[in-house]
């Protein structure tokens, strides 16, 4: 369950905010230092996103995969990429937000805990 949730939420982090995060860290080098108190609030704002995240994914996995040419996998990984901002923005979360916390959740196993139990509530 620990690997299928930081593995649903880093296919947005790494997919579509690696820029903005790299263009964040080169305008504030403290930024990556500081650690945002993540609230119980925001975890559930991020699983709502995981979630809404997750279904863009599959939404697009099979045409990303079945692309012609590199150029149409590009589109339809752009387009990919706005669907999930708009999914986490939709939750009440930035990007950044949640790319935070999955970074926290892949570092601290009390965090992660946290979100495995609530996913299986979310699930049951």
């Amino acid at each position: 369950m620990q690997k299928t949730i930081i593995a649903l939420a880093t296919v947005f982090a790494l997919g579509s905010t690696a820029a903005m995060a790299q263009q964040q860290q080169s305008q504030d080098p403290m930024a990556q230092q500081q650690t945002q108190e993540i609230t119980e609030g925001m975890l559930v704002k991020f699983v709502t996103a995981m979630e809404d995240v997750q279904g863009v994914t599959e939404k697009y996995r099979d045409q990303f995969q079945e692309a012609e040419n590199q150029e149409e996998a590009r589109e339809i990984q752009q387009s990919a990429q706005e669907e999930m901002i708009a999914a986490v923005e939709d939750a009440g979360l930035t990007p950044q937000e949640y790319n935070m916390i999955i970074q926290q959740a892949q570092n601290d196993e009390e965090l992660r805990a946290r979100l495995e139990e609530m996913t299986g509530e979310e699930n049951s």
